[in-house]
């Protein structure tokens, strides 16, 4: 009964031992579960989340004010090209109503307005001995001839605009004048008298020419400005931005010339002399 209690106790002790050696690895096998995210780890993403849906709510905002500023853009030029046009009919109606009240006027009144225009267009020159002459020998011929004085009365004529006529038809008489008598200028410079009949009568074909050049006028052309919107700003704030450091390498530049280049071989590496 002894060696029987015996063995069934060795039994049992290797019957216990091998329970255990057999549950340790059902234990190790068995993985644990993640451990919980704190809430300060959680923050981040909630925050992402936000800024995400922040982005997403901005950008229709900033198209929707790009949209509003163009369309203001776009009434401000249709403004400004009326008012353009406004003062461009302005002109042409003030012009047409200069030549029906000049149409208007009898003999009498166009030769003494005429005269009054010759002398005050006179006073805005400053050659006085041309232009006394030339304006006396136009008021004269206004006095004589009233056809020739609603000539002067025209709107687009002036006193001024007959002298400068006169200088360059001047200009043009004295150039002929060298080339015929193979006459070059020394020092640039060529003096030459022009007959005071001639000047004269530069006068009254000036009067007469109703396509003179000194009347003409530049039309005034209307210039659209385009609408500069975020695209275009950004660009030229990247160019503006590029320019900067292509200017900082120039002056960075003469630094690294400075050092020795790769002639040398070994020696300039070393600092040899």
């Amino acid at each position: 009964m002894g060696i029987f209690s015996e063995i069934d106790v060795e039994q049992e002790s290797r019957d216990e031992l091998q329970h255990e050696t057999t549950e340790q690895p059902q234990i190790s096998l068995v993985e644990s579960p993640p451990p919980a995210e704190s809430d300060s780890e959680a923050e981040p993403a909630e925050t992402q989340l936000v800024a995400d849906s922040q982005d997403k709510d901005a950008a229709p905002a900033e198209d929707k004010d790009e949209e509003t500023k163009r369309k203001e853009h776009e009434a401000a030029e249709a403004k400004r090209k009326a008012e353009w046009e406004a003062r461009q009919q302005k002109k042409k109606a003030a012009m047409q109503e200069k030549l029906d009240h000049l149409a208007a006027m009898s003999d009498d009144e166009v030769m003494v307005a005429s005269m009054k225009q010759v002398s005050a267009d006179t006073e805005k020159l400053t050659r006085r001995n041309m232009k006394d002459c030339v304006s006396e020998h136009i008021q004269t011929l206004c006095l004589d001839n009233p056809a020739f004085a609603r000539k002067v009365m025209h709107p687009g004529k002036s006193m001024v605009h007959c002298i400068w006529y006169i200088n360059r038809k001047a200009k043009e008489f004295v150039e002929q004048e060298m080339k015929d008598n193979d006459i070059k200028p020394e020092n640039g410079i060529y003096g030459s008298d022009v007959p005071d009949d001639l000047c004269y009568q530069w006068a009254v074909d000036y009067f007469n020419d109703p396509d003179a050049e000194e009347d003409k006028e530049k039309d005034e052309q209307f210039v659209p400005k385009p609408y500069i919107g975020k695209s275009a700003k950004s660009k030229g704030n990247a160019k503006k931005a590029g320019t900067k450091k292509t200017e900082k390498k120039g002056i960075d530049k003469p630094k690294s010339e400075s050092q020795p280049t790769g002639d040398d071989g070994q020696l300039s590496l070393l600092g040899v002399a």
